[in-house]
């Protein structure tokens, strides 16, 4: 099961807590996030909804471990193993995501990074600047406890026409000549890491920027209008109220 992520409300993120009977630390449990009064991140909240792009995903992994390993051994071992093998293949891409991630992070901030990751960050850096938009804040913790979560979004940006937004980044296996669009849930993240840091939308505007994991040098943005993003947050605030009613705990105090 994904470990959920949490923040109190000063922003500081609290993913782990002692042990009661001490040797380190463990992942944080909804039971510790009563009892210290946590927020959910935006990604842990948006867990209730079903992505059906990465189900299917999910499922070619698993299709694909087992036919490149043929059955040995009972049905048993043989579904525990092709389990662990599919979930390899999950946790591959989620790893190039995250160093992608950290790449473009010190890449705008004039750092240097693993020259490996090259080609994904030159590309990148060069479709934003074409696209007139200039990032003024990097991986910035959000708050909002009136509706009850948090999070760190990749950064605030002002686009070519000089409204401001929230601008993420994702990586994306794409199929040539297919057209990268966005899953249900990616603006919802937007719009709401939006709502955290302006409180309102209007005016507002945001983009997601999609790296290919598997076309090495395409970059694609998306961008959403203040309107998009409106009803993007209708929607947030549906999936809050559900994950709310899931979990039997309410955090915010709308």
């Amino acid at each position: 099961m994904k470990t959920s992520h949490w923040y109190n409300t000063q922003g500081e993120a609290v993913f782990e807590v002692p042990r009661a009977s001490g040797g380190g630390m463990r992942p944080t449990t909804i039971a510790d996030a009563r009892k210290l009064g946590l927020l959910p991140s935006v990604t842990t909240i948006l867990g209730v909804i079903d992505r059906p792009q990465l189900v299917s995903w999910k499922v070619a992994q698993a299709i694909q471990a087992c036919f490149d390993n043929r059955p040995t051994g009972t049905l048993e071992e043989y579904i525990k193993a092709m389990e662990a093998k599919s979930e390899e293949q999950v946790t591959d891409a989620a790893d190039l995501g995250s160093a992608i991630h950290a790449a473009l992070e010190a890449a705008f901030a004039g750092e240097t990074y693993d020259a490996a990751l090259a080609p994904y960050v030159l590309p990148t850096l060069a479709k934003v600047s074409q696209a007139g938009i200039k990032l003024v804040q990097h991986e910035l913790r959000l708050v909002n406890p009136q509706y009850g979560y948090a999070g760190t979004t990749d950064a605030v940006m002002v686009d070519s026409a000089g409204r401001q937004g929230i601008l993420d980044f994702k990586s994306r296996k794409t199929k040539p000549g297919q057209k990268c669009t966005p899953w249900e849930t990616e603006p919802m993240q937007i719009a709401a890491y939006a709502i955290a840091q302006f409180s309102s939308l209007d005016g507002i505007v945001g983009s997601n920027v999609y790296i290919s994991t598997t076309e090495v040098g395409r970059v694609e943005i998306v961008t959403y209008t203040s309107e998009e993003l409106r009803e993007a947050w209708a929607a947030f605030l549906g999936a809050t109220k559900l994950w709310s009613y899931l979990r039997d705990y309410k955090p915010g105090t709308q």
